[in-house]
């Protein structure tokens, strides 16, 4: 509660932008008619993660699945600072749909010069 309060002033104070997704910790697999538009849900334990779902920047009815698994390719990571903002790493690539091509780092999304264009296969 705290940190959405903190986050809240800093935003207003305009010392930090206003987040598009903050971060929130689960057991389980989130419901996808449940999930908020501005939410990344990381799915896991203590001490570990497994999975991050968010809605799609571009398309908020695609719901993107990440593995967070080490042993896993591809993989990601996230972060979560302590205002409960995600940073995910690397960038989020679609490679269908909307193409859209992105980083999330502090909860702001930064979108990519390639984003809605189909990605050249090699």
């Amino acid at each position: 509660m705290m940190r959405v309060v903190a986050c809240k002033i800093l935003v207003a104070l305009r010392l930090v932008p206003r987040p598009a997704f903050t971060a929130r910790f689960t057991a389980e697999h989130p419901d996808p008619d449940a999930m908020a538009d501005s939410r990344v849900y990381i799915v896991g334990g203590r001490g570990y993660s497994k999975w991050a779902y968010f809605r799609c920047p571009a398309d908020r009815e695609e719901i993107v699945q990440l593995s967070l698994m080490s042993e896993r390719y591809p993989r990601w990571t996230v972060a979560v600072d302590w205002l409960g903002r995600p940073t995910i790493d690397p960038s989020v690539r679609q490679l269908d749909g909307t193409y859209a091509h992105f980083w999330i780092r502090k909860g702001v999304v930064g979108w990519c010069g390639d984003s809605g264009r189909k990605p050249e296969v090699t």
